[in-house]
């Protein structure tokens, strides 16, 4: 975990740094020579500014649940996994982190992720991973508690943030739920989604000033408890 006392403030990423992540999207310049030779700005315009956005938000998130980890594992690698991939492009063209509960980001569980592109910040919470045997946890717990997690993602902030959850479904209700004819018919259709989450786009200059972290804080906050409902329910 990061050190609870915090050095230097967060006062956003740059133009600088929207300039390099633009010039990535380009296949010229999206090599390992290209990026060799920019390496510096990488590392003062990109990786500098997320440990300082992590290391405030370690402290801040505390306020929010004592249960968030973040760490400097939190971010992710800006080179793609391209070993299963046809478009073998090195790196990816936006730079990412992502949080969670009681132990470091693991991308089978739900997760509070954020990106900066040149075209985008980009804010997600919820479960994204379409494991079965973690969705059907989910599922059981949604049908234990069916008026608890509808009251949770009927709340008026995260209604008027993030609209309705999203994710993949399956187009019938699984066959192990169809014979309770209790449930209501918004949950039916959840129990048929294969992931739940939210998300929200928003300009990239949000991410030039330091109320991108105010941002970040409150749109935890907002999906906190629905997000914890599904990490304990699948952890």
């Amino acid at each position: 975990m990061l050190d609870l006392l915090i050095s230097e403030p967060f006062l956003g990423f740059s133009k600088e740094s929207l300039d390099f992540l633009s010039k990535l999207k380009n296949k010229r310049n999206n090599n390992k020579e290209w990026f060799d030779k920019h390496r510096d700005i990488y590392e003062d315009y990109i990786k500098v500014p997320m440990r300082s956005l992590l290391d405030n938000l370690s402290a801040e998130l505390k306020k929010t649940d004592e249960r968030i980890v973040v760490s400097p594992k939190s971010v992710f690698r800006i080179n793609r996994d391209v070993r299963f991939k046809k478009d073998k492009i090195p790196y990816k063209s936006h730079y990412s982190a992502a949080i969670t509960y009681d132990r470091i980001k693991t991308p089978e569980l739900p997760l509070f992720y954020f990106h900066l592109s040149s075209d985008e910040f980009f804010f997600a919470a919820g479960q994204y991973s379409t494991d079965n045997n973690l969705i059907n946890k989910l599922r059981r717990n949604i049908i234990r508690n069916e008026d608890k997690f509808l009251s949770l993602i009927h709340k008026k902030d995260f209604l008027r943030t993030f609209g309705k959850v999203n994710g993949e479904a399956l187009v019938n209700v699984p066959l192990e739920y169809r014979s309770n004819t209790t449930l209501k018919d918004e949950t039916k259709e959840l129990i048929k989604m294969k992931q739940m989450y939210v998300f929200k786009s928003y300009k990239p200059e949000v991410g030039l000033s330091d109320e991108l972290m105010d941002l970040i804080v409150k749109n935890i906050s907002i999906t906190n408890d629905f997000n914890k409902f599904l990490y304990d329910s699948v952890k």
